[in-house]
């Protein structure tokens, strides 16, 4: 069993903070440290806490998503360590890339599966990135209409939805219906292109690049 994952779940509903909090603690290596229903509350419990990650809707008032991104943008000026997590019903590309933006390292709807919503917190505490499918082919599909910056092939593009799902490239290739070597190979093409070193980094350097 590796390190206890600490998360904070902000929402402005009760009973979803409630809920996600019953889900989340049947892992036996996540544990909710504190909740909250207001940029407020949030920084002080994140402050008192020290969360690995924070689970964030974008909707915490009458200001609609608004509210909720700049949260995050303080959140990670203040808190840089802590992996932030948009966790909404907005299905919006806008959305999305706005958040990768103001630093948040994963975004997911809230109708996602429990496992694939475990799987994502745990990678954004590895320092990965985190999206559900849905979310994920809005990024890809952002870095497919670019016009400018380094040029993806199609297969490119499939394996960075694939790494933004958090698979690892034995997943990938099984997905993909291609070997690991293969995937290794893809892999190193598409860090050389957007200039990284790490897979990690792969998702979060199409935006800085201005590709997203």
């Amino acid at each position: 069993m590796g390190e206890l994952i600490r998360v904070v779940i902000v929402d402005d509903h009760t009973i979803v903070r409630e809920g996600l909090r019953s889900i989340l603690e049947l892992e036996d290596d996540v544990a909710v440290v504190g909740h909250a229903a207001s940029p407020a509350e949030a920084l002080a419990a994140i402050g008192a806490e020290q969360p690995d990650v924070v689970l964030l809707d974008l909707k915490l008032s009458e200001d609609g998503p608004a509210t909720g991104l700049g949260l995050c943008s303080a959140i990670v000026a203040g808190y840089p360590e802590v992996g932030v997590v948009v966790l909404t019903t907005f299905h919006d590309q806008t959305l999305v890339l706005d958040a990768l933006r103001r630093g948040a390292k994963g975004y997911v709807l809230k109708d996602v599966d429990v496992v694939d919503l475990v799987k994502i917190i745990r990678a954004v505490r590895r320092g990965e990135s985190g999206f559900d499918s849905r979310s994920a082919s809005l990024v890809v599909r952002s870095l497919s209409e670019q016009d400018s910056g380094p040029r993806l092939t199609p297969r490119e593009v499939e394996i960075i939805r694939l790494l933004a799902q958090g698979l690892t490239n034995r997943e990938i290739g099984k997905v993909a219906l291609i070997s690991d070597s293969t995937v290794k190979f893809h892999v190193r093409g598409i860090m050389r292109k957007l200039s990284v070193h790490h897979r990690t980094e792969v998702v979060y350097a199409a935006t800085k690049l201005g590709l997203l």
